[in-house]
């Protein structure tokens, strides 16, 4: 990635320029650059294959650009302090051990990432199951995994 740095990453909680992945003859991502400022929520939208899930994974560190960079907070995410505190992510479908209950499920993920405890009741509040977080992950329906993912 050793191209310079975004002059105005410090305006900016995500700043891609030029990102491109190359995949054998396939251009998964083409020359891709955008911005996005400090507290606006965004929406990733576009057809099958159109780049969306390749892009946020070389913007987590996940898949290495073939050019181009993808900054948070200024720098790579890999380069971050505590990146599970900086960024939460739901790429794909979610796998959860069926027979752990929710509030477990969280509480293993909060742990690793130094979160109190108290954080998951909130973070379940806030996505709606607050009633289910003591429900094994194996009854919820769909939606609910998807809830809890985002939790």
């Amino acid at each position: 990635m050793g191209e310079k740095e975004p002059a105005n990453t410090a305006t900016n909680a995500i700043a891609v320029r030029n990102l491109t992945k190359i995949y054998g003859d396939q251009r998964a991502v083409d020359d891709l650059s955008f911005e996005i400022p400090w507290g606006r929520v965004t929406g990733f939208l576009g057809p099958n294959g159109a780049g969306k899930s390749t892009t946020l994974r070389m913007l987590l560190g996940l898949t290495a650009p073939t050019s181009g960079t993808a900054l948070i907070e200024g720098k790579r995410f890999a380069s971050a302090d505590c990146p599970s505190a900086l960024v939460g992510a739901l790429l794909e479908t979610q796998q959860f051990h069926p027979l752990r209950k929710a509030r477990n499920h969280l509480r293993v993920y909060a742990a690793a990432a130094g979160i109190a405890d108290s954080r998951v009741d909130e973070v379940l509040e806030s996505v709606g199951l607050a009633d289910a977080g003591r429900k094994k992950v194996g009854e919820f329906s769909l939606g609910m995994k998807q809830r809890l993912g985002l939790a």
